[in-house]
Order: C-alpha cells, then sequence, then structure tokens
C-alpha cells in the first residue's frame, strides 16, 4: 500500500515537473520582453505550417504561467484571421483548462474539502456543480465576470463530470473568442470599420450575458 502511494506522489511530480518545463519552454521560445500580439504573432508565423501547432501549444500552456489570455487571443486573430483564429483559441483553450482540471483532480479533492468548507461561496459552487455541473459551467464561460482559470482549477475540485466540463467549457469559449480574434485581426488597421465592429463585438459579448445575468437577478428579488 505504501509502496503504491509513493509511485501515485512520484507520477503526480513527474507530471507537474513537464508542465513546468513546458511553460518555461514558452517563455523561452518567445521571451519575456517581447509578450506582445504583434511579437507573438510574429513567432507563430516564423514556424511556417507548424505555427498553428506552436499557437496551439503557447495557448495550452498560458494557464500555467497565468499569463493573459486576451494577448496571446489577440495575436491569434492577427496570425490566422478570425475564423481560424478563433478555431486554435478554442483548442488551445480547451485543452489548458483541462489541463487545469486535471492538476487539481491530481491534487485531490479529499485534501482540499477542509478548506472549501471554510467559505460559504465555494461550497455553493460545489452544490451548483453537483447538481447541474454543465449549466453551471457553461454559465461561469459566457459571464466575464467570473475569472477563467481559477473556474477551471475550482471545477477540477468539485463533482462536475469530465465530459460536461469539455463541452460547457467549449461552447462558452466561443462567443468571446470570435469576438477577441476579429478585434485581433483589426489591429492590422486601426480605426478601420473591422476595428470598430471588432470593438462592437467585444462589448456585445462582455455586457449582453452580464445585463441578462442582473435582469433575472433583479427579478428574482
Amino acid at each position: 500500500m505504501m509502496m503504491l502511494c509513493e509511485k501515485k506522489s512520484a507520477m503526480k511530480a513527474g507530471f507537474l515537473l513537464v508542465l513546468v518545463f513546458l511553460g518555461l519552454s514558452f517563455v523561452h521560445v518567445v521571451g519575456v520582453s517581447r509578450l506582445t500580439p504583434e511579437s507573438i504573432r510574429n513567432v507563430v508565423v516564423s514556424f511556417g505550417w507548424w505555427g498553428p501547432v506552436m499557437y496551439v501549444f503557447m495557448y495550452s500552456i498560458r494557464p500555467l504561467l497565468l499569463f493573459p489570455a486576451i494577448i496571446l487571443t489577440l495575436a491569434g486573430g492577427l496570425a490566422f484571421g478570425p475564423w481560424w483564429g478563433t478555431f486554435y483559441v478554442v483548442v488551445g483553450g480547451v485543452i489548458g483548462a483541462c489541463l487545469c482540471f486535471v492538476i487539481a483532480r491530481l491534487l485531490g479533492r479529499k485534501k482540499m474539502q477542509k478548506y472549501l468548507s471554510k467559505f460559504s461561496h465555494l461550497q455553493l459552487f460545489e452544490s451548483k456543480m453537483a447538481a447541474n455541473g454543465f449549466r453551471t459551467m457553461l454559465f461561469m464561460r459566457i459571464v466575464p465576470i467570473f475569472p477563467y482559470d481559477p473556474v477551471s482549477y475550482l471545477a477540477g475540485l468539485s463533482k462536475i463530470r469530465f465530459r460536461d466540463y469539455v463541452s460547457a467549457t467549449t461552447l462558452g469559449m466561443i462567443p468571446g473568442a470570435f469576438a477577441y480574434n476579429v478585434l485581433g485581426y483589426s489591429l492590422l488597421d486601426i480605426f478601420s470599420s473591422t476595428f470598430l465592429f471588432g470593438i462592437a463585438l467585444v462589448a456585445l459579448v462582455f455586457f449582453t450575458p452580464l445585463a441578462y445575468h442582473l435582469l433575472n437577478k433583479n427579478r428574482r428579488v
């Protein structure tokens, strides 16, 4: 029994070391001083046909570095345009969200139960995930007031099913990913009609679900 526990601990440590290595590789390839949408776009394009693979890799490990998603998303629009950029953002974003989920599960729910029990809002989150994981996660992905990466880690500590988590995350990412990719694509011609359209899309994606949430909340009161 002790040997089995030691083996599991070694596997967890090895997994985390691999993730750290991937994160450091990302910083080394891009360069800390050049982490802007334009510079990331240049790095991605320099890989030619492998550019999409490199971009998805960068986006996948982004949560491990707590790097702002918006910068990479805008870079996707610059590099690939709004349609393919959105596709690669969703693919990389879902992989990154799954990494957060798996890390939290590896750390173990049992170890976090005592911590979660101290906070009533986390207990509410846990109960909602257990009752309707897909709808709760979809809501938290669409409404912009919830921080993306912390939600991913908390979901891993909850009772939500993995398939519900992945499907809700995928669907919830699409509106915001498309809006920011349109905006990123328009950065080549600021104040053009495409740029103004991108700004309008971002505002629509940001405020519509928030307004809907507040209206429903007021109706219940």
